[in-house]
Formats: C-alpha cells, sequence, structure tokens
C-alpha cells in the first residue's frame, strides 16, 4: 500500500500505528488530517524512516476511491468516536473506507467476526463465536474468550483477558491488565481501571476499578451517543 491516511493525530499513538501498518501493508507514507488545530504537531521519535504528512480536514482532498486506506490517528474511545462523526458530516467519510490492521502473529478465530477499523496488536487471541465492531482496538497481549461481543469504538489495553459470554458496550476501555469473568455484561461509555477483577456486571457510563471491581462515580468525561 502506497499511503495510508490517519485521522486525527496523538503523538503517543502515531508511532504504534505507524509502525503496525508498516510490518502489515509495508507502508511507509502517511497523511495525517486533524479536525482542529491542537497546537505543535512534533513527532517525538525518529520518524526518518516514514513520511508524514500533516494537514488541516478544511486544507487536504480526500480521493474517494474505493481502497480502504484510513485509520484513527489515535487509541482512546472518545477521541475515535468524535473523529469518525466529524469526518464522516464534513468529507463523507464512512466505515467501509477504514482499514484493518490485524497483526500476523496474533490468532483470530475463524468463527469470529470484526468490523471496520479494527487494530488487533501483537500477540493477542480472539477466540471462537466472538463479534467486534466498528473501530475496536486491541491492544498488545490480549486474550478474549469465546462468544465475546465488542460494541463499537472499545479499547482494550494491554493484557487484557476477557474470559466467557461477555459484552462490552460502545465506547468502552479497559485497563491493563483487567481481568472478566465469565457472563459479564460491561455497558457503554465505561471506563475500568487497570489491573481490576471483573466479577459482576457493570452498568453504562461509570467509572469502575478494583479487585472485586466496584462503581466509584459517573463517567463525565466521555458520553457516546
Amino acid at each position: 500500500m502506497n499511503k495510508i491516511i490517519l485521522l486525527g493525530f496523538c503523538g503517543s499513538s502515531i508511532p504504534v500505528i505507524a509502525d503496525l501498518a508498516n510490518e502489515i501493508y509495508q507502508c511507509k507514507n502517511f497523511d495525517v488530517v486533524k479536525n482542529i488545530e491542537v497546537g505543535k504537531t512534533d513527532f517525538p521519535w525518529n520518524s526518518s524512516d516514514y513520511r508524514f504528512k500533516v494537514s488541516l480536514s478544511g486544507d487536504y482532498k480526500f480521493n474517494h476511491n474505493d481502497i480502504p486506506n484510513i485509520h484513527f490517528g489515535v487509541l482512546h474511545s472518545h477521541i475515535k468516536f468524535i473523529l469518525f462523526h466529524y469526518f464522516e458530516k464534513h468529507h463523507c467519510i464512512t466505515e467501509e473506507r477504514y482499514l484493518n490492521l490485524i497483526y500476523q502473529n496474533s490468532y483470530f478465530a475463524k468463527s469470529s467476526s470484526y468490523s471496520h477499523g479494527f487494530m488487533l496488536q501483537p500477540m493477542s487471541a480472539v477466540s471462537s463465536f466472538c463479534e467486534i465492531g466498528f473501530g475496536v482496538t486491541i491492544k498488545r497481549g490480549s486474550s478474549i474468550g469465546h462468544h465475546v461481543k465488542l460494541g463499537n469504538f472499545v479499547n482494550l489495553n494491554p493484557g487484557v483477558v476477557l474470559s466467557g459470554h461477555i459484552e462490552v458496550g460502545d465506547g468502552t476501555e479497559i485497563g491493563t491488565g483487567t481481568c472478566v469473568g465469565n457472563n459479564i455484561t460491561i455497558g457503554k461509555n465505561c471506563l475500568i481501571g487497570t489491573g481490576s477483577v471483573v466479577t459482576k456486571n457493570i452498568p453504562d457510563g461509570v467509572v469502575a476499578y478494583g479487585n472485586p471491581c466496584k462503581v466509584i462515580r459517573e463517567n463525565e468525561r466521555w458520553n457516546l451517543r
């Protein structure tokens, strides 16, 4: 692939995304398109192997072809949500335009399915009969059991373990090293803290953490609607 377009900019996420895209598609050219001016757009690592062109959305001309060549330039759920709806409204960028970044040494069961804009980082596994929504990120070393359903824009941080028959609602982020037991539902727009052990259902729109995981407060940081 000659070029990949990254929507949005996060200095800590761009290196991860670019390296993964290079491993999968041998791509070294990236157009980074921002919806707003966010100050300096500095690349905090030696990016001499790659070429980055940074533009504001109003200055960038999208080529509306049939080849999916777009991904997010950020990883957090609520920012992806904002970016997707902004570029859909102003530039007609639909879900089908987003490519998937699935690393070769990760496992994805044939009986499972995923939507567009999916990122599966190295050393991760997705077991049988899972459903992965749009814009989902599963970070390195995570293990997803059988019959798991992940809603749109879900973000699983490194080392998350989901057992069987679990549902995670749209826009929820689960912290590093969290373990979720069988037959658990985690609601929409939740933030589950690092290292939590989830043994009971979690309602929509809350911050929860601990062992066992308990609801601490409402998640006022974001609300995906």
